[in-house]
């Protein structure tokens, strides 16, 4: 498959204390270990937005000392840590070693146009405290419809750990009535991504928070993935 990964499942295979779920980290290093040790072939994607979040992350944990979720993740990383971190991360992006930097275009940009209102329209959770998801969100669905037309939808998968990012696919890749599409000026569709509105553009999706064993199972053939135990994996810091 062509996987195309939010920066919030990247990070955690880095430093698993950026996340608070251990099934995310957990998850992560067993999907990248399996393609870093060749026992799987599958391609990996970044949006270079998320490269820049990835970073990000590494820099909150080494210098954050104030910051309340640094504090509740056993504090600061140690500076030693933090280059080392930076270091191989580096080196997994260059040249498409492990993760292909996938470059934002202008058609990545016109393709939330496809999005976007869905996103604005369905509430989906119930609560005060719902909101939209971000412009960056908005464009990797956006990045993901351009890889699905080019690899096929069903070729395709998002592994996030964004709970709104992945109601949304599902709600995307549901049955959106004609009068939804008309009142959301979906037909557009078309003109931006060339093919029709429907839920076959959008790829498959799984959410390393909440995927229970079956789903994994059933989008990666079988769980957990094989790893080549005498090929060097990422060593976890």
């Amino acid at each position: 498959m062509y996987i195309l990964f939010d920066a919030n499942v990247v990070a955690a295979y880095y430093l698993p204390r950026s996340t608070q779920s251990s099934k995310v980290a957990e998850r992560a290093q067993i999907l990248i270990d399996s393609v870093r040790s060749g026992a799987s072939r599958h391609f990996f994607y970044i949006p270079n937005f998320c490269i820049a979040e990835v970073f990000s992350v590494f820099m909150k944990y080494a210098f954050g000392t104030w910051n309340k979720q640094v504090k509740r993740a056993k504090g600061p990383i140690d500076k030693r840590v933090y280059k080392s971190l930076k270091d191989q991360f580096h080196e997994d992006i260059h040249n498409g070693k492990l993760f292909y930097h996938y470059e934002l275009s202008r058609y990545h940009v016109l393709g939330i146009n496809v999005v976007a209102p869905i996103d604005h329209h369905y509430k989906i959770t119930k609560g005060p405290d719902t909101i939209p998801m971000g412009t960056f969100d908005h464009l990797i669905i956006s990045m993901s419809i351009h890889l699905a037309h080019i690899h096929g939808s069903e070729n395709v998968l998002i592994v996030s750990a964004d709970d709104r990012l992945t109601d949304i696919l599902a709600r995307c890749r549901s049955d959106i009535s004609k009068e939804i599409i008309k009142k959301l000026k979906l037909e557009e569709s078309k003109e931006i991504t060339g093919r029709d509105f429907n839920s076959r553009i959008f790829p498959r999706f799984i959410n390393f928070k909440r995927a229970r064993k079956k789903d994994l199972e059933n989008i990666f053939g079988s769980w957990p993935l094989s790893i080549n135990r005498h090929k060097k994996a990422y060593r976890y810091l």
